[in-house]
């Protein structure tokens, strides 16, 4: 019987904090875009996972910070048994568990009637633009209407701006 799919988003808390997805330094002297992240999910999830160009979102550049950078967001379905694998590998073979991550977060694609949920999640602090990349990946991945972002986004704002 095919498995129904497990519609899920999962991001990591970082060293500093900060909410953020796995990712690091790529020198294209040396190796591909894809490569280099193939090699940053290994160190940073202890899972090997294959990367192509179709995985490819979009880039980013960042003028204000330096050196100058680039950034390039991949993303891509998983199946349940993989996302289990992957959640299993980070806390027990990862290199960088427990040093430059502190473990995987899967974000939550509800809301409550009191707003807890997404909207509470998206309140959380995040590194650079990867809340931008989480919002952009909901949508396009059809975790969450534009709608349903909207709604969580105000409620998240509205959080923040509490006391």
């Amino acid at each position: 019987m095919p498995q129904s799919p497990v519609f899920q988003c999962e991001m990591q808390m970082r060293f500093d904090g900060l909410l953020g997805f796995p990712g690091g330094l790529v020198d294209p002297s040396v190796e591909t875009l894809e490569e280099g992240l193939s090699r940053e999910l290994w160190e940073e999830l202890g899972f090997s996972l294959s990367v192509s160009l179709e995985d490819h979102v979009t880039s980013c550049h960042t003028p204000s910070s330096l050196p100058q950078l680039v950034t390039h967001f991949y993303a891509r379905k998983m199946e349940e048994r993989e996302i289990r694998e992957v959640e299993r590998a980070a806390a027990t073979t990862a290199t960088d568990h427990g040093h430059e991550v502190m473990g995987m977060v899967r974000v939550p694609l509800y809301t409550l009637k009191g707003g807890g949920g997404l909207s509470y999640f998206l309140s959380h602090s995040f590194i650079g633009n990867s809340r931008g990349q989480l919002e952009d990946a909901l949508v396009r991945f059809g975790l969450v209407t534009p709608e349903e972002l909207r709604a969580a986004l105000t409620h998240a704002g509205q959080k923040r701006r509490q006391p």
